[in-house]
């Protein structure tokens, strides 16, 4: 899933949704960490937080998931039915994780990151106007800049992509910008054709604690200008577990080989990567699959397969962009 899909963790700021393998028997990565018995909020956010790294995305999910799975039947504690959702949007259990925000959002009506959250998976589904009405909800309780950001996000997905882009800009201040706002500006740039621009919001990111959807973005932009080489030699150092790598990371790298590279190895990697996923039937990864298939192996068929099966799931812009590249609409 592109945006690249590719979005990140709610802690305070907004988020967008990212695939996520749903099972911890579908997990690739292998996790070293021993688990916990119990965490408090601290700690829970801090693992949230090193879960978006790229290279620790599935190997923490598991331990948030076999945690969490239990501690939300046994507490209304509203955070903790938050930490819940946000552990259901990575599997892209949208709607569950919609119900369950609902209900924080009534027994917590000033949970801030449980609006955002809502809004963005309600935004992942084409609802857009109730995603709008989330974020407009937040008067009083968040900042200008936090409720502008996740309207305009909304509003570029639903037709206003220029005229947001350039509300945004004139509304976030450059010196103050959260890495939040950098993120949803460089995308929405990129969607533009502004890729240079799409660079200069993340070019004071660091790119080993950022999420991994914004890794995707920078990738994605520095390929659209046919910096291959920079994708390659930056992506491939922010972990030392290759292993562990995202597909979304992992297919990047791939993208890159392929006309920059004599090498063929990260397009072995990637492409044992999909043969495992296609033999789970792991429709969770449908858009990096789609990608593949337009990009590395050239598989018409097969990119149609999976961009209707991700359309099925999420519908922003760059779902619709797959539909358009195979050929599924005009």
């Amino acid at each position: 899933m592109k945006y690249l899909f590719y979005i990140a963790m709610v802690i305070s700021v907004f988020v967008h949704a990212e695939p996520y393998t749903p099972k911890d028997s579908d997990v690739i990565a292998v996790s070293s960490k021993k688990i916990k018995t119990d965490f408090t909020k601290a700690q829970l956010i801090k693992l949230f937080s090193e879960s978006q790294h790229v290279g620790n995305t599935e190997s923490n999910q598991g331990i948030l998931k076999r945690y969490l799975e239990h501690k939300v039947t046994q507490s209304d504690d509203p955070d903790i039915h938050y930490f819940y959702a946000r552990l259901l949007q990575r599997e892209h259990q949208f709607d569950e994780a919609i119900r369950i925000l609902s209900d924080v959002t009534v027994q917590a009506p000033q949970h801030v990151n449980a609006i955002l959250l809502k809004a963005n998976l309600l935004m992942v589904k084409g609802k857009f106007d109730e995603a709008l009405g989330q974020c407009l909800s937040l008067f009083g309780l968040a900042s200008i800049e936090t409720i502008s950001t996740c309207s305009l996000d909304v509003k570029s997905q639903n037709g206003e992509l220029k005229q947001s882009y350039e509300g945004l800009q004139k509304i976030a201040s450059s010196s103050s910008m959260s890495i939040n706002t950098r993120h949803v500006l460089a995308e929405m740039a990129y969607r533009l054709g502004y890729t240079e621009q799409a660079l200069s919001y993340l070019s004071n990111v660091d790119l080993k604690t950022a999420p991994v959807s914004l890794v995707v973005l920078w990738a994605d932009a520095q390929l659209a200008q046919k910096n291959g080489s920079a994708v390659l030699s930056t992506l491939a150092v922010l972990t030392s577990e290759n292993a562990n790598l995202e597909d979304a990371i992992l297919l990047r790298l791939a993208q890159a080989e392929k006309v920059k590279s004599q090498s063929t190895k990260w397009q072995e990697q990637m492409a044992k990567r999909v043969t495992l996923r296609e033999l789970r039937q792991d429709t969770y990864h449908a858009s990096d699959l789609a990608w593949y298939y337009l990009t590395i192996n050239r598989n018409m068929a097969k990119a149609k397969y999976w961009a209707r099966i991700n359309w099925q799931q999420a519908k922003l812009q760059s779902d619709k962009r797959l539909l358009e590249l195979t050929g599924l609409i005009n």
